[in-house]
């Protein structure tokens, strides 16, 4: 039901209140899609660099693990290389929210040099 359909069937709607009904319904509308999209970003690039040269999944050197959330206990969920390249797209203290093609995670800042302002 239209707005227009409303007011028409009811007399008791005003002019002002029928103002006031679209001046809300637009704000609404307009804070609605404020916290639905989200900010765009300036894009930013990170490369991976310092780490060993040697690799040992043990001791956990030669590679920067990316983790599901920005914690060091957190599940590691992809591995980065020295020179490798990465989207960055978020962070949260000394952890950037990086991508590439088919994968995302947390990495630690540490290792990373980046392209960000």
């Amino acid at each position: 039901m239209s707005l227009k359909s409303v007011l028409a069937g009811n007399s008791a709607f005003s002019a002002k209140a029928a103002l006031s009904a679209a001046a809300i319904a637009a704000v609404t509308a307009t804070l609605t899609i404020g916290i639905a999209t989200p900010v765009q970003a300036q894009y930013c690039e990170g490369t991976v660099h310092g780490l060993s040269s040697t690799y040992n999944l043990a001791r956990g050197t030669g590679f920067l693990a990316m983790r599901a959330r920005p914690s060091a206990s957190s599940p590691m969920v992809h591995q980065l290389f020295n020179g490798d390249t990465v989207e960055i797209t978020d962070r949260r203290g000394s952890w950037y929210f990086v991508g590439g093609d088919g994968f995302e995670g947390w990495a630690h800042r540490n290792w990373m040099s980046n392209s960000c302002r």
